[in-house]
């Protein structure tokens, strides 16, 4: 028998088996936790601990306009961020932190002492930036390349243009709508850390790269669209306007050459400006537009042949009654001629004109006008405005839209529109995008003008063409009358409804005019829009201005070729190697709006004379001379004609100055003339073209 010691060593010994059997069991229930349970979640942690991976940001397209010349460029710029557990001093890092980027010092502190390998600390950061971080030579700060978005020409078309976000990707205007072509495909690295936190590349993992993002050309023009914005600003300005709007159309084809908005809108520095000065009230804002809609009307009744230019009409010494609705002119005309009626914007004399129009017919007129529906250009928020159904019009709806109310539209609708009253007939649809293009140059899309139906007879172009030439010579809109050159338009004056109290403000007013040039060769639409103007406010007194020095400056413009701005060249080596080659061609330009431009790009340049207009540029790699002077018209300097088809060469020439001769193909594209461009001529001289495929 066992004695009591024995028995006492024997349960010793079982309770310490039994205690390490538990052990062991406890080990392996915990091994097969760690390793088939938790397997996939613990692979991770440690992948993260050892390995990141890091995107490689693509170069963002740029956009340009039809020239070449940027007007969205993206250049290299830097994020700051640093691994806390790695650096060596954290109260130097965060005073040089703080002294560098303005900010307070215990800010930085407070995001040194994060439990973290990685946190950014500034974002967007130039090289001298980065320089003076980089002299502290701390083991845990990061740089990292990026890229910024750079607007050259500032608040020029910034509407249009939009804006993106701190990531780079669009937020508004173009860079929104075509994110998907500017944005590219970004590249992706694996960075992996040994030991002692060194950082290198995994072979296992290749970098893949990023794909760059197309480039974006548009129909606009950059001389335009800045002698635009700058007549436009002084036309608000000048009538203690609130907004205004200005388009520029080719008639031909549909290509917008200008769309500018007042206030202006720089996306350089977006986060300044309040919402509603961000949007592009071109393509957005919906209001009546009172009498440039006349035009229209004049147009249904003439190609339903209800009317003839010769009729007259009593204008009832101007006031006129419909039901409880009375309508009134701005004078008391007694009888009037078709033509007169148009001329002096009769309101009276149009209703009665319109009388017998078919509310169906006429409905369908301003349909085929576009009126009531998108135009579909390649811009986001496009309102299609709004044209009631003739079964919902009132006794005094026919009434009212034939001068102008109870109808909506846009300003690029009613751009739109009168290029097919002065084209022939015919509605295109209205573009601004000319093409895609990639990095290497291939196009990869392009956009045609369409023509997206016949509205009237070339005929009856032709007539509404010549009542528009009276409004200016004779009529309401005078102060649209260049000296030299023939042009045409429509004036509007539309009181604005109030839609709280339900009626038309007797003090708060739109004036428009829309007007075209030359009438000879039409080559530009342009419209102008104030908005709520007080110093005056009929449309002839507050746009018409604005649209003749539109026209004169754009016509000034001197044709000689412009070396363009590559898209895709890195903006900072551009501004290294000539910082003056991305500047459109300055005469012309009102020499306040020259000078801003020169400002802003830190260009060195000297005022000649004493102008407000720039007469010519001189320049060397790094210097302006600016001579001033009075504006002229430029109609007796020789064109550059060299890639231009027989049909564009002759809308740039002043046939009363020069006599063509021709030589080869009249199909082909000019390949030489014989007066060198910029050549002044002093009487009619032969000028030889040769045209070749």
């Amino acid at each position: 028998m066992l004695n009591r010691d024995d028995k006492i060593n024997r349960l010793r010994l079982s309770i310490l088996v039994v205690i390490i059997a538990g052990f062991w069991g406890a080990l392996e229930i915990n091994l097969f936790r760690i390793q088939i349970v938790n397997h996939d979640r613990l692979s991770r942690i440690a992948y993260n601990q050892y390995e990141k991976r890091i995107i490689l940001p693509a170069r963002r397209g740029s956009i340009c306009d039809r020239n070449g010349h940027l007007m969205a460029a993206t250049s290299i710029h830097y994020d700051i961020a640093a691994d806390p557990k790695m650096i060596k001093d954290r109260g130097k890092a965060a005073a040089c932190f703080a002294r560098v980027f303005n900010k307070s010092e215990s800010y930085f502190r407070g995001q040194l002492k994060k439990n973290t390998h990685f946190i950014y600390l500034e974002r967007k950061v130039d090289k001298k930036k980065v320089d003076k971080i980089l002299a502290l030579n701390d083991p845990g700060i990061i740089i990292l390349d990026n890229f910024r978005r750079d607007y050259p020409f500032g608040s020029d078309g910034g509407q249009l243009l939009g804006f993106t976000d701190t990531d780079d990707h669009g937020i508004s205007g173009l860079e929104l709508i075509f994110e998907k072509e500017l944005a590219g495909e970004a590249g992706e690295a694996v960075l992996q850390y040994d030991g002692p936190r060194r950082v290198f590349y995994n072979a296992d993992y290749p970098i893949r790269a990023a794909l760059s993002g197309n480039d974006v050309f548009l129909t606009i023009d950059k001389n335009i669209q800045t002698i635009v914005e700058d007549e436009l600003e002084s036309g608000v300005k000048n009538a203690h306007a609130a907004t205004g709007m200005a388009v520029v159309l080719d008639p031909y084809s549909g290509a917008v050459l200008s769309m500018a908005n007042y206030p202006r809108f720089n996306p350089n520095r977006q986060e300044d400006y309040p919402l509603n000065v961000k949007r592009n009230r071109v393509i957005t804002d919906v209001f009546e537009p009172g009498s440039t809609l006349k035009i229209f009307t004049a147009a249904s009744l003439l190609q339903d042949r209800l009317r003839n230019t010769d009729d007259i009409v009593f204008c009832e010494n101007g006031s006129y009654q419909i039901y409880d609705r009375r309508f009134t002119d701005t004078k008391k005309y007694g009888w009037l001629s078709f033509r007169r009626v148009v001329e002096n914007s009769s309101n009276v004399g149009m209703i009665k004109l319109s009388a017998d129009l078919h509310p169906k017919v006429f409905f369908r007129y301003l349909k085929n006008f576009g009126f009531g529906e998108k135009s579909l250009i390649e811009l986001p928020g496009e309102a299609a405005g709004f044209l009631e159904q003739p079964m919902n019009w009132s006794g005094i709806s026919r009434a009212s839209i034939s001068i102008g109310y109870e109808i909506g539209v846009t300003a690029l609708q009613m751009t739109a529109a009168y290029a097919a009253i002065v084209n022939g007939g015919y509605l295109y649809r209205p573009f601004v995008v000319s093409h895609l293009r990639t990095l290497e140059g291939d196009i990869i899309r392009k956009t045609e003008p369409e023509v997206i139906r016949q509205v009237i007879s070339p005929e009856v172009s032709d007539i509404l063409k010549n009542l528009m030439l009276g409004v200016v010579q004779r009529g309401t809109g005078t102060r649209a009358a260049l000296q030299q050159i023939n042009v045409g338009g429509k004036t509007g004056t539309a009181k604005k409804y109030d839609h709280k109290r339900k009626q038309y403000l007797n003090d708060r007013y739109l004036g428009s005019f829309v007007g075209f040039a030359s009438y000879e060769q039409p080559k530009y639409i342009c419209a102008v829009f104030i908005d709520d103007p007080r110093n005056g406010y009929y449309g002839g007194e507050v746009a018409g201005p604005v649209f003749n020095r539109i026209i004169h400056r754009i016509f000034n413009l001197q044709q000689a070729p412009q070396l363009p701005i590559l898209a895709g060249q890195d903006r900072e080596e551009n501004r290294t190697a000539n910082p003056i080659s991305d500047l459109p061609e300055l005469a012309g330009f009102n020499i306040n709006a020259a000078v801003a431009l020169l400002d802003e790009k830190d260009i060195k340049y000297e005022i000649a004379g004493r102008g407000q207009y720039v007469k010519d540029v001189a320049k060397d790699k790094n210097h302006l001379v600016i001579k001033t002077g009075p504006l002229r018209l430029n109609s007796d300097r020789t064109p550059n004609l060299v890639g231009l088809t027989l049909k564009e060469a002759l809308n740039r020439l002043n046939l009363e100055k020069f006599k063509i001769a021709l030589e080869g193909d009249r199909s082909g594209i000019i390949t030489m003339q014989s007066i060198k461009p910029g050549t002044m001529v002093e009487q009619r001289t032969t000028l030889t073209v040769r045209l070749a495929n």
